[in-house]
């Protein structure tokens, strides 16, 4: 099985759902990943699901537009029947672990470095140190 890893911003707030008769939780929420670090690289919209606890921390840690995040995600595929009867063929990037790259500030609501006490990030590595070895013309978004 492939890995897969993506560094994008999280596109807007999402949901927790519940599916299935034993109430898994399921979140999908989309990234905006740019191709290369350049003021004219296309950026990318990129959508993922996360399933069981992986959704659960993604919900709490990374529910933020805007929010810096890595991705390690596998491609699955899957075939179902939609309420018409038809047969659908869906191929999902799954995710398997995320790292926020910075966190949210609960009472101020502003973003902070990723030390911040209750993000659970092992890695000392910042926003502010990623943006720091961009040219100068990279833009932001």
């Amino acid at each position: 099985m492939q890995t897969n890893k993506h560094i994008g911003r999280v596109l807007k707030p999402f949901e927790l759902d519940h599916i299935g008769s034993n109430e898994v939780p399921m979140v999908r929420f989309g990234l905006a990943v740019k191709r290369f670090p350049s003021v004219k690289a296309k950026t990318d919209f990129i959508y993922y699901v996360a399933y069981r606890d992986v959704a659960e921390r993604v919900f709490k840690y990374a529910n933020q537009k805007g929010l810096p995040v890595e991705i390690d995600f596998t491609q699955q595929s899957r075939t179902f029947e939609n309420a018409e009867g038809k047969s659908v063929y869906r191929v999902e990037n799954v995710v398997e672990k995320f790292m926020p790259w910075a966190s949210l500030d609960k009472q101020s609501g502003q973003q902070t470095d990723a030390t911040a006490h209750d993000t659970p990030v092992e890695n000392e590595a910042t926003l502010d140190d990623f943006e720091q070895q961009l040219p100068n013309d990279y833009e932001v978004y």
